[in-house]
């Protein structure tokens, strides 16, 4: 700390600075012999505390603290060093803004302990400021960056047109980069944002310092990014180096998710064509739907593309569904859409438009010939799954999985007679006796209506679907209970009841016994059958 003591008796200067430079010989002590001395001595070396005598000539220390309260480049912490017959006076003097007091004659304990308080209060008060001066920093940078984003959506009011004008980096050549990241299924937000934008900075430091915007991503599986590269036009070699220095970047997060950079075209002014950029860089975004492009994106390149191509053949696509193999029918989607894709730049909106309407005619052509719920899952995939598609291999996968259900409906009745399909259908409620399953999910497993099939399998065997599962349960109980390895609940269990008392019930009411007299009964005719 920085010390100065201001006293006019020389002897007690000397004392005190002794003492002192005895106690802390890492301080520097300084002396002024009278009020105007100090004052001119506090201007030069801004010392952190002073020690002063109330009685001065020509000033008291009244007067001494009211010169340093108007002094507002000088605020060091005063110290009143008073007589006890001063000590009233010394009080006044703190509470006009002096920090403490010393009565004389000075202990050196007392100095030691309150200097240390004095630093300690220092020390305290620089660590709040830079909080604050922090604080300040993060609030001026957040206003920052409102102010571009409301520049580049074209949302400035008057005054903040000025304020853009003041930031002289604007004026700059530069990029305008988006950065999204759609983060893998497993993935986890928690301090995403923050570590994808220092790996960013980190990149584009070669290049220029960068002003990295974080965006509202539309929900919690995405993560997005503006920057704002004010740099000289690059020359070949140079974008290679960048645009590789992001495929880094992308390849580094792989285990997050995928990782994409859409690049608008070198502007000569950001400010003058910031938005510009921005809008080439959103429209070579969207084609990030197509995988094989990779993971950087330029935007400004050749327009002009259709926004449609040509239609799919729906019809071919149908009577390749008529051949048993289903693979002909999904080969010749995949080879339509990749031409439609034109080399990957179609606007994924448009290829999703076609999927949709595919899938629409081909649930228009075959209702006639599968079940009504067959046509409902089409529909379905049409209206909602296609849309939340986010890549191109989602939507292949989507079609080819619906043109499966659609081929195997086909060729449901081509596979056997009604009579080995019903023997199917009851063999496969036996089976699966101990699930528990229902009309509904039995009518999904052989790709009929429930209705439908309620009906079916009555004309078809002569029961019910209820009666064969009714059927399938008891026998296995039955089985089961002259077997005699399980109790009566384990029985149930496998037999599909949660409920023991109910199997019971049901058990009474098929065979006319309780399950336990019925293992009873079979245990007594096997000793018979034995003896």
């Amino acid at each position: 700390m920085k010390i100065l003591i201001v006293d006019d008796e020389p002897r007690h200067r000397r004392g005190m600075k002794n003492m002192i430079q005895a106690l802390r010989p890492a301080d520097l002590v300084m002396v002024a012999n009278d009020g105007a001395a100090a004052l001119e001595l506090i201007r030069q070396e801004r010392p952190d505390v002073v020690l002063t005598d109330i009685r001065m000539p020509n000033m008291d220390g009244l007067e001494f603290l009211g010169m340093l309260e108007n002094d507002t480049a000088a605020k060091p912490k005063v110290v009143m060093v008073s007589a006890y017959d001063r000590f009233e006076y010394a009080q006044t003097a703190m509470r006009h803004g002096a920090y403490d007091y010393l009565l004389k004659p000075v202990d050196g304990d007392k100095v030691e302990n309150l200097l240390q308080r004095v630093e300690a209060t220092l020390c305290a008060e620089t660590l709040r400021d830079s909080q604050s001066e922090v604080m300040l920093r993060e609030a001026a940078s957040a206003y920052k960056k409102r102010l571009l984003l409301s520049w580049l959506n074209g949302g400035l009011t008057e005054a903040e047109r000025g304020e853009l004008a003041q930031l002289e980096w604007l004026q700059a050549p530069g990029i305008v980069m988006l950065t999204q990241l759609q983060r893998a299924a497993n993935g986890s937000a928690d301090g995403t944002t923050g570590a994808l934008i220092a790996d960013m900075e980190r990149v584009c430091a070669p290049y220029g310092e960068a002003c990295i915007l974080p965006l509202d991503a539309p929900g919690g599986d995405s993560c997005e990014l503006l920057t704002l590269l004010p740099m000289t036009a690059l020359a070949p070699e140079d974008e290679d180096r960048l645009h590789g220095d992001l495929r880094s970047i992308s390849a580094a997060w792989r285990k997050h998710g995928r990782l994409c950079h859409s690049i608008g075209s070198a502007r000569a002014s950001l400010r003058e064509e910031g938005q510009t950029a921005l809008g080439q860089a959103r429209t070579a975004s969207a084609c990030r739907f197509y995988e094989q492009r990779g993971d950087v994106l330029l935007g400004g390149g050749p327009a002009g593309l259709p926004e449609y191509g040509a239609a799919i053949d729906s019809e071919a696509l149908f009577d390749a569904l008529q051949d048993m193999d289903a693979e002909a029918a999904i080969t010749m989607c995949k080879q339509a859409f990749e031409q439609l894709a034109e080399g990957w730049r179609l606007p994924p909106t448009s290829l999703k438009e076609h999927a949709t309407l595919l899938l629409m005619k081909i649930k228009s052509r075959n209702r006639e010939h599968v079940e009504r719920q067959v046509g409902s899952e089409l529909t379905q995939a049409a209206v909602t799954g296609v849309p939340a598609c986010r890549t191109y291999r989602e939507l292949l996968d989507l079609m080819e999985a619906k043109l499966r259900e659609l081929h195997a409906a086909l060729h449901a009745g081509k596979e056997g007679s009604d009579k080995e399909l019903s023997e199917e259908c009851v063999n496969w409620i036996a089976e699966h006796r101990k699930e528990p399953i229902t009309l509904e999910s039995a009518a999904e497993r052989f790709f009929f209506n429930p209705s439908y099939f309620s009906t079916w399998i009555k004309n078809h065997t002569g029961r019910t679907f209820t009666e064969h599962l009714l059927e399938a349960r008891m026998d296995s109980a039955a089985r089961l209970l002259e077997d005699n390895r399980l109790k009566i609940y384990e029985i149930a269990a496998e037999c599909g009841y949660a409920d023991t008392k109910y199997f019971c019930r049901v058990f009474k009411k098929r065979f006319g016994l309780s399950p336990e007299r019925h293992r009873q009964m079979s245990l007594l005719q096997r000793r018979n059958e034995t003896s």
